[in-house]
């Protein structure tokens, strides 16, 4: 197996159930990667800023896929932003604000954005994966050019319909996509991990079939699709489980790891 680079999600994935990682294991994979020329991709729904919090010590030899795709950068240099219009994304979010059960934070260049009158138990939850985030009162409040998703957590038993609503409503503007635990991010048709995976390839020579990716939720598929080779995590719902080209321990267990450990002594 030749490889080149590898892409991992963070939350159900590389992070475990209380949202760290083995920082010694990981420093020792790092450097066998980084020896070996081997790229290391963060591919997250999760807010950039967030995701560097995570590799203090790595961040700016690093590439991130975040929020979901949208955003690009690779070693501190920006590759690509998607944006949505002002119209659009004031239309989105007026549409999802009036579902009942749903809650949401409107997700910038700038920052994060959750409403004031917000549960505050969402906005403590919401806290987990962003690092920047201020209050506002109305949509209006926001002084950020550049808006490009949002992130939603809705009741399990209508993630489908409110999704297939969603992707109905908002054909060509906005696409649903299950992030897992009960929430949807709400992304640029087109923009996905792999679009901003495929940026990276071509910026660094490399075929898609020399990429490994790691992932548990939907929003993985077209990462897995692009790669060589993915791995799916035991925790990983079924569908994703058979999307990939083999199914690993979980996030629990620093699956992902374990594996590149393995994969790094063939």
């Amino acid at each position: 197996m030749t490889i080149r680079a590898v892409a991992t999600d963070i939350d159900g994935t590389f992070l475990t159930n209380s949202r760290d990682y083995d920082r010694a294991l990981f420093r020792q994979v790092y450097q066998k990667m980084a020896a070996r020329g081997i790229r290391f991709i963060v591919a997250s729904g999760n807010q950039y800023y967030f995701l560097r919090s995570l590799f203090p010590a790595e961040a700016e030899q690093l590439a991130f896929v975040a929020e979901n795709g949208v955003l690009t950068i690779d070693r501190g240099k920006e590759l690509h932003c998607g944006r949505l219009t002002p119209e659009n994304a004031l239309a989105v979010w007026q549409y999802v604000a009036q579902l009942p059960g749903v809650h949401g934070v409107i997700c910038g260049r700038k920052s994060a954005y959750v409403m004031k009158d917000a549960p505050q138990g969402f906005k403590r939850g919401m806290r987990q994966f962003y690092t920047r985030v201020r209050e506002i009162s109305t949509f209006a409040d926001i002084q950020d050019d550049l808006i490009f998703k949002f992130a939603l957590t809705v009741p399990p038993t209508q993630l489908r319909e409110i999704s297939h609503a969603i992707d109905t409503r908002f054909a060509g503007i906005i696409r649903a996509t299950a992030s897992g635990y009960g929430a949807i991010d709400l992304i640029i048709p087109g923009m996905d991990k792999s679009y901003g995976l495929k940026l990276l390839l071509n910026r660094w020579g490399l075929d898609p079939a020399e990429l490994v990716a790691f992932g548990d939720g939907e929003n993985d598929l077209e990462m897995f699709e692009l790669a060589g080779t993915s791995y799916a995590m035991g925790n990983a719902p079924a569908n994703v489980q058979r999307a990939a080209s083999q199914v690993i321990g979980t996030n629990d267990d620093q699956a992902v790891l374990h594996q590149l450990t393995q994969i790094l002594e063939q």
